[in-house]
């Protein structure tokens, strides 16, 4: 498996893995370092009878589907909650992970009508943008009855209210929180097309997490000095 970061944190471990099909502009898992590792390795690492929980996440997790779902079995097993990120480009994996899982959070980019926009924001061309869309569409199906976090990155001029009530509406039913980020919030963040500052301002980014409540039971609006939830 290759991984960026193994944190053995008490009580909430996490493991970052390496690989993503998205490759977003500003994704510093683009660059990042990684190292190779077997998964007895990490299954040992995470043994620690003081770990609750373990995060995986990074990049994309199904990028090592194999390992990926063996360590999630183990996990589990061994009686870990397993908090799973995903961009829902493997609808079949996040399937066999069910049951595993304690809770998912899924990075949502854009309206799963709009593969346009998906293409502004990553490095996907139309006719894969679509594919995603899709199977995203086909992954919110799958995890219909799990606990599913949806998160948002907003990166400025490139999201409309329009956009993201949009957005919203595609996660109705099937999302019980979704959570917008201002971009830029962390100095780990890459610059992005000249955004060196966390942007928008809280006011906009209240109106984007405004529209979006009306469509869903619980909006987190967090950025730069502001956690707010709707």
């Amino acid at each position: 498996m290759r991984l960026i970061t193994i944190n053995r944190t008490r009580p909430n471990a996490s493991i970052e893995l390496y690989g993503c099909p998205m490759q977003c502009k500003y994704c510093s898992h683009t660059s990042a370092q990684f190292k190779d590792y077997d998964l007895d390795k990490v299954v040992q690492a995470m043994s620690d009878n003081g770990i609750r929980s373990v995060f995986l996440g990074g990049a994309e997790p199904a990028m090592h589907r194999k390992e990926a779902l063996d360590l999630i079995r183990i996990l589990h097993g061994r009686g870990k909650e397993v908090i799973l990120k995903t961009t829902g480009a493997d609808p079949e994996f996040l399937a066999a992970t069910k049951g595993k899982v304690t809770r998912y959070i899924l990075e949502v980019k854009a309206p799963l009508d709009d593969p346009q926009l998906l293409t502004v924001v990553t490095s996907l061309p139309l006719e894969k943008a679509r594919e995603q869309q899709e199977n995203v569409r086909r992954s919110l199906t799958v995890l219909e009855g799990q606990k599913v976090r949806a998160v948002l990155r907003l990166i400025p001029g490139r999201y409309t209210v329009e956009a993201v009530e949009r957005m919203a509406e595609d996660l109705a039913g099937h999302v019980d929180e979704l959570v917008i980020a201002q971009f830029l919030s962390s100095d780990s963040d890459v610059s992005y097309s000249g955004i060196t500052t966390p942007s928008p301002d809280q006011a906009t980014m209240m109106a984007f997490g405004q529209a979006a409540r009306r469509h869903l039971p619980r909006v987190k609006v967090k950025g730069s000095g502001f956690d707010i939830v709707l």
